[in-house]
């Protein structure tokens, strides 16, 4: 019998060591290298770099309206704004995730408001994603940035889910912006096991779990199915899963100094966002650099899913715009636009 143990011991210990000298992915570093675009832009710039933008985006192979855009505070004077807004979208979506929260948060504070679209989403093409790092995705985010910041005198960034993350990073990495607005902020995936993504045997796993190498959504209905990727190389999962690792840590967490509000779904342990994780966000707000009284965090019960600012999901738009809207007002101090009206129509999720 103590034969049969200790083979059975060195059996176990061959097949951890196996595992642990198994294949991983190493994606390239992150480069925080941002693009150079005249931060003191003439009006006759600020319309050259809405064309450079649109010609840009024409080049992709896009899926229709999922380009990044200016929704100018001004359309008649595409001036510089005293401040303005950048959104970042989540993994697989494009500016619709946001919709309308963020062009009536720009509105009602007199705010340019730059719509991002982050590498590789919005393509058309089954490959989306295959060639996604943490440096092109990061990198995409600091250019969002760099059009903010010709587009304002300050900046607020606002990001859902994985945008939230990549809000996150930007902050830690420039403290001249102005404040954050994370909706269901990416600290960690629900399901614990995509860690498993980045460790040994990651891709090999992820081809089992998935069938092959693409990860196939078939529960986006109606519009909603033109804003987010119906399909996806399993590379983006790695390089998120990649990004959590090395970016959202209390060590990053401690830089970001900034005013911070953030909104999550939760209602109770049975209802509350199965896409990312609520502990982890909590966890990350009181880790934050910023002082308490620059913060705030609102749980919205009545929201019903992960995506909380968007007309195709939320069930809880009014709540979360009137929040968002009293954080801007008292934190931030913006001052609201002239001939800005109080009441603001939404069309809720039914």
């Amino acid at each position: 019998m103590k034969l049969f143990f200790m083979i059975l011991g060195l059996f176990v210990a061959v097949l951890i060591v196996g595992y642990l000298l198994g294949p991983s992915v190493h994606p390239d570093a992150i480069k925080n290298e941002p693009s150079v675009i005249n931060g003191n832009a003439s009006r006759p710039e600020l319309v050259k770099l809405e064309q450079h933008i649109a010609e840009s985006e024409r080049k992709e192979n896009l899926r229709p309206d999922n380009e990044a855009r200016i929704i100018w505070a001004d359309s008649l004077h595409k001036v510089k704004t005293p401040y303005s807004i950048i959104y970042l979208p989540g993994f697989t979506a494009t500016w619709a995730e946001g919709d309308p929260i963020h062009k009536q948060i720009a509105k009602h504070f007199g705010c340019n408001l730059y719509l991002a679209r982050t590498h590789e989403h919005g393509l058309n093409s089954p490959d989306a994603f295959k060639t996604l790092t943490p440096s092109n995705y990061a990198g995409s985010a600091e250019q969002a940035l760099t059009i903010g910041k010709a587009l304002g005198e300050k900046v607020i960034v606002m990001g859902t889910s994985a945008g939230g993350m990549l809000a996150l990073y930007l902050a830690a990495h420039h403290p001249e912006i102005d404040g954050l607005i994370l909706y269901s902020p990416c600290i960690a995936v629900a399901n614990p096991a995509l860690k498993l993504a980045t460790g040994p045997w990651g891709k090999q796993i992820l081809n089992q779990v998935f069938n092959g190498e693409y990860v196939v959504n078939t529960h986006y209905k109606g519009d909603r199915a033109k804003y987010w990727l119906p399909q996806y190389h399993i590379n983006g999962l790695i390089t998120l899963q990649t990004m959590l690792d090395e970016l959202m840590t209390p060590e990053q967490f401690q830089k970001v100094k900034q005013p911070v509000f953030m909104g999550y779904y939760y209602k109770d342990e049975e209802h509350q966002d199965k896409v990312v994780s609520v502990s982890a966000m909590l966890d990350m707000f009181d880790e934050l650099g910023t002082p308490a009284n620059q913060k705030q965090k609102v749980d919205f019960p009545n929201a019903g899913e992960h995506v909380i600012a968007s007309h195709f999901t939320s069930g809880d738009l009014r709540g979360v715009y009137q929040a968002t809207e009293k954080f801007i007002t008292t934190v931030l101090k913006l001052p609201l636009a002239r001939g800005t009206m109080a009441a603001v129509a939404f069309r809720e999720k039914k």
